[in-house]
């Protein structure tokens, strides 16, 4: 995923489930800025508990209960298949905090709970959640169940969750700062969620992840920097590392589009029903709302491109420092056949890896341990970066791969004394090395003659791997770069160390 990300934002089917939907929306004005067959029929996985939460939100408005009422689990609901809060039947829990399970346990008991304290039943609680969900515009979702758990019947499109994900915004404000919840104590013990873009993604402050095994791996993402704010949808990921990092590098390429200003979208697609909403700092923490925090003062022009410009950066550097992590770990949260789920991660391509650091990554810094490796140009009927395919091509394409693997030469780091281009960092050697042959195919004219290496760099325990260019002046050097960034890659000059 993340060397097609490199170079665009085309997906590969070697790094996506069957079925891939992708979407950016700028949620002040509802204009989609990016997709990827945004109406295709999708299960939407755990992204169903972002409905259940608004049906929460809409009773907690109401008056019909309050944060601290009693959500009491059945026992059909406590043996639900994990991820589960734990909760043993007959007992309770408040609103509050049933709201902070679904959203950063996922926890599939407590969408049940909720589901049969708010509907009476949860199949009645599943009517309406589609009768609301047709109210909003989302014209192809169809619920069965609170938790998202496998129903051939359950469906949605990338458009209709952007769409709900906008309207949690739009109409309750207040409650949505809990979408930030990166971890909760309940009993004494603190449960941590899966989203991985909380904290390691400049201005990400929710919403939901999902996974079962029809759906692949499925995100949708807001993000907020100064009055800009972006939602993003992904469904169909094949990890959930490979996943995070197309939503990442799709927000990315698309913030300088989005437009200022206070409003939120009520439909991914159309302006018509934006409204202003009072966006709230930080999650509610036992009241009834959250308070608002003060306003963003307005920057001009300028500011607002710099302030773009440090957020990237930051959010280069955090990608780049949390490249290792296990690419499926904690994302499974519908438990629904863990073996399963390990055996496919073993068997598929390498996936998991880090936006593209186009800063910070180019300078060795104190603590690192490069190890270089040369990379040879592909053979001309190899197919970088495209879905594998069958049959006796697909066994010379893995011949060559071998073949190069055995001519791929270790070298003493630093013995090029010329400039170099970095093309960011990655988690694996073979993303890097695909990014590199990929970079290679689509601008010949800059690369052409150039030696392509993988560089480790092991920094604090953490590995990553360097896909880079040797061989250029200062000139040529700025040129392949100016080449390559039109391409939408990263691509840094280095000069001689």
């Amino acid at each position: 995923m993340a060397a097609v990300l490199a170079v665009g934002l085309g997906i590969s089917a070697a790094y996506a489930a069957p079925r891939f939907s992708a979407l950016t929306v700028d949620a002040r004005d509802g204009k989609v800025l990016y997709a990827n067959d945004i109406d295709g029929i999708r299960h939407p996985a755990s992204l169903t508990k972002m409905m259940t939460l608004y049906l929460l939100f809409q009773d907690l408005s109401a008056g019909k209960l309050k944060l601290n009422s009693p959500v009491t689990v059945s026992a059909r609901c406590a043996g639900m298949a994990p991820s589960k809060l734990g909760v043993k039947a007959g007992q309770s829990i408040t609103a509050e905090t049933a709201t902070r399970a679904l959203i950063v346990k996922s926890a599939n008991d407590i969408a049940c709970a909720v589901a049969e304290t708010l509907g009476g039943s949860e199949s009645a609680f599943a009517q309406r959640m589609t009768r609301t969900a047709r109210s909003l515009g989302m014209s192809r979702t169809t619920f069965r169940n609170a938790s998202g758990l496998p129903n051939p019947n359950q469906v949605t499109s990338a458009r209709d969750m952007a769409t709900l994900g906008l309207r949690l915004m739009r109409d309750y404000p207040q409650y949505y700062p809990y979408f930030r919840t990166r971890s909760f104590v309940f009993q004494g013990k603190t449960i941590t969620g899966h989203n991985r873009l909380l904290g390691s993604y400049e201005g990400a402050d929710g919403i939901k992840t999902g996974y079962v095994a029809a759906s692949g791996f499925n995100l949708v993402t807001s993000v907020r920097r100064g009055d800009r704010r972006l939602v993003g949808v992904v469904l169909g990921g094949r990890s959930g590392a490979s996943r995070d990092a197309y939503m990442k590098q799709m927000l990315s390429q698309y913030f300088d589009d989005a437009t200022s200003g206070r409003t939120i979208a009520a439909y991914a697609g159309s302006a018509k029903g934006a409204k202003p909403t009072e966006e709230t700092e930080t999650a509610a923490a036992g009241n009834a709302a959250a308070a608002p925090a003060a306003k963003q003062p307005r920057k001009d022009a300028a500011a607002k491109r710099l302030a773009a410009r440090k957020s990237k950066a930051k959010e280069d550097r955090t990608a780049a420092a949390g490249a290792g992590e296990p690419a499926e770990q904690g994302d499974t949260e519908d438990g629904v056949d863990q073996m399963a789920n390990l055996a496919a991660q073993a068997a598929q391509p390498a996936t998991a890896a880090a936006a593209p650091a186009a800063t910070g990554t180019t300078t060795q810094a104190a603590g690192e341990t490069p190890q270089v490796e040369t990379v040879p140009a592909p053979m001309p009927d190899q197919t970088v970066g495209e879905a594998p395919s069958t049959g006796p091509s697909e066994q010379k394409t893995q011949a060559q791969q071998l073949a190069d693997q055995a001519q791929m030469a270790a070298i003493a780091a630093g013995t090029d004394g010329g400039w170099s281009i970095s093309l960011g960092d990655y988690a694996t050697k073979a993303d890097a090395t695909a990014v590199l042959q990929q970079m290679r195919k689509r601008t010949p004219g800059v690369l052409g003659g150039r030696t392509a290496q993988t560089v480790k760099v092991e920094k604090k325990g953490k590995i990553t791997y360097r896909a880079r260019f040797t061989g250029f002046d200062q000139a040529s050097a700025a040129m392949a770069c100016k080449t390559i960034k039109k391409k939408n890659a990263p691509c840094q000059p280095v000069g001689p160390s």
